[in-house]
């Protein structure tokens, strides 16, 4: 189709906006920018829809705002009107991208993806691995992570070119692994170099666990608004380490509540399982508990000798973990507590002194 010269000065303008802002564009900006009558750009846009160039959002409702300087006590003057607002066909747009100097600039990759035509709010797919720059990083990085996705922003302390703020989800797939996912705004804001590195962890067709109801959470809270709460475990056992602490009179039993490196795995492996466990245990492992606190519990509360407190054979005082046992005994949950723990001090092993296969 042989565009007329109007024809073609709005596509251009169209173009033009698409690149800056990365939505549609509305016949009454296009009108304003060309100086085309307003129902005669209406009717060009829905040529150039049934010419293919691109799609059409007919009849939408706008308003224009003006304000006459002369009679500032009127304020502001809100008029509707109708118009169409017309989004550029991904062909169209790269067309226009190779034909411009955009294409010689050496856009990243995100950057580069919304200019051809990707929407702002579409999901892009990263395996999990991707986050370890950050977790590992504390120093550099604040992340708030959960089963369902969280964010990470960059610290005054991060290197220059990995400046980042990014909200992510997670998703379940249907090989049991979990992806990471974010949306091309966020990627596109990342620098160049932030960009690179989340490229080369971008999963190409993942296959979605429709039933993942963490998921199901992200897209609630992304794209309708909810106010949905994301579990976190980790979150969620530190709150009760705190209450634990505020039920104990005289004194903390839980010594630290925090530990900057205990994170959920991200690297779907035995040895990031084991590390996981490892930093857990620093947190409930007998290294965090107060032993005096123990042994007061012990004898003001539970009518505990002091005998008791005492090793039979070796006649030497019980170390944390044989308090811990007897007071499981004297509350009558044996094992509630120490089981898991014993469990964890294996992994912490495996971690800590073996050479784990990934």
């Amino acid at each position: 189709m042989n565009l007329s010269k109007e024809a073609e000065q709005s596509l251009a303008a169209i173009v033009s906006g698409w690149f800056k802002n990365f939505v549609g564009t509305s016949a009454l900006d296009v009108a304003r920018n060309i100086s085309i009558d307003h129902s005669e750009v209406m009717r060009i846009f829905e040529q150039l829809a049934d010419a293919g160039y691109g799609s059409l959002n007919r009849s939408v409702q706008l308003y224009q705002v003006s304000f006459d300087p002369d009679n500032i006590a009127a304020g502001f003057k809100y008029e509707p009107v109708m118009t169409h607002i017309f989004f550029p066909s991904k062909e169209t747009l790269r067309k226009a991208f190779f034909a411009s100097d955009l294409s010689q600039q050496g856009l990243p990759e995100y950057t580069m993806r919304l200019h051809l035509g990707a929407q702002q709010v579409s999901l892009v797919f990263f395996s999990e691995e991707v986050l370890l720059r950050y977790l590992d990083h504390p120093e550099h990085y604040e992340i708030n992570d959960s089963l369902a996705g969280g964010d990470v922003s960059s610290l005054s302390t991060a290197p220059n070119d990995r400046y980042l703020y990014v909200r992510y989800g997670k998703c379940q797939l249907t090989s049991g692994q979990i992806a990471v996912t974010a949306i091309y705004k966020d990627l596109s804001d990342m620098t160049p170099s932030e960009q690179r590195y989340w490229h080369s962890h971008e999963i190409d067709s993942p296959g979605l666990d429709k039933s993942d109801p963490h998921f199901h959470n992200f897209l609630r809270r992304t794209y309708e608004g909810d106010f949905v709460d994301f579990h976190d475990p980790i979150a969620t056992l530190l709150e009760t380490i705190g209450r634990v602490n505020e039920a104990v009179r005289d004194g903390h039993l839980f010594t630290k509540l925090n530990n900057v490196h205990l994170r959920l795995p991200v690297e779907q492996t035995y040895k990031s399982y084991c590390d996981a466990s490892s930093e857990l245990y620093k947190i409930l492992g007998p290294d965090n508990l107060s032993q005096s606190r123990l042994k007061a519990i012990l004898l003001n509360d539970l009518d505990t000798s002091a005998a008791e407190l005492v090793h039979a054979e070796s006649q030497r005082p019980l170390s944390t973990l044989q308090l811990l046992v007897l007071l499981e005994q004297k509350l009558g949950a044996s094992g509630v507590y120490t089981t898991p723990l014993r469990t964890l001090a294996d992994l912490r092993v495996d971690a800590d002194h073996k050479v784990l296969e990934l």
